[in-house]
């Protein structure tokens, strides 16, 4: 999902304010999409590659944002803790992010 107002009706993404990092939420109790998470080295996966692969073609720093569980990423997405992250689409968390389809 991505925050709702982050992306313009073209195909141009605001996602970012000018010199800002990219801020990625993690949900770390699904091993699909973070396989290991360690000091050391940070998230491997899916979702922290998928960041990193966007925060790359952005040209902006990547900053990961874990949350133990979707409920409690869903629950951030209106703080603004984050801008993107890989969360299952359902009705109610559509109100306060974007989904691709």
């Amino acid at each position: 999902g991505v925050r709702r107002g982050m992306l313009r009706s073209s195909s141009t993404c605001s996602l970012l304010p000018r010199g800002r990092p990219l801020r990625a939420a993690l949900n770390l109790s699904n091993r699909l999409l973070v396989s290991e998470v360690s000091d050391a080295e940070g998230a491997r996966g899916v979702a922290p590659a998928l960041a990193a692969a966007l925060s790359r073609e952005l040209g902006v720093p990547l900053v990961l944002v874990p949350y133990p569980n979707p409920g409690a990423l869903a629950d951030s997405a209106a703080d603004g803790a984050w801008d993107i992250g890989l969360i299952g689409a359902e009705p109610a968390r559509a109100k306060v992010m974007a989904f691709s389809k």
